[in-house]
């Protein structure tokens, strides 16, 4: 990995000038007074070089969705891929049995009494 150096005004004037404002990202125009970005082409975590070749304008939104949709999961990839070329292993995850299961109790007024579950009725008794 190359160490991040600081650039100088001059140097980002420099920048400005020879890709003439324009975001390498969207292809925008960068207004005056608008905010951006001094962009590595090839991040520094995967080998970019941190001088005038690998520089480029961005616009400070451009710049931050891009680092963060695709430059920090190919940095994480490329990580994991050199972890494992070295031998490195993940750890086995636990498994436990987990919470027995909970039968649930009928619920109180779950069921619906109809005419059909009751019992038949005596309409007419022969008492004496």
């Amino acid at each position: 990995m190359t160490k991040r150096r600081s650039v100088s005004t001059k140097a980002r004037v420099a920048l400005f000038a020879r890709e003439h404002g324009i975001c390498h990202m969207c292809k925008g125009l960068v207004h005056t007074g608008e905010a951006w970005d001094l962009s590595h082409e090839i991040p520094l975590e995967l080998g970019g070089a941190d001088d005038e070749a690998n520089w480029r304008v961005a616009h400070r939104k451009c710049h931050r969705d891009h680092t963060a949709t695709v430059d920090v999961p190919n940095i994480a990839k490329a990580k994991r891929r050199h972890a494992r070329n070295i031998g490195i292993r993940k750890p086995p995850s636990l498994k436990g049995g987990g919470f027995a299961k909970y039968d649930k109790p009928p619920r109180v007024g779950a069921t619906r009494i109809t005419r059909a579950t009751l019992p038949p009725r005596a309409i007419f008794t022969n008492e004496g």
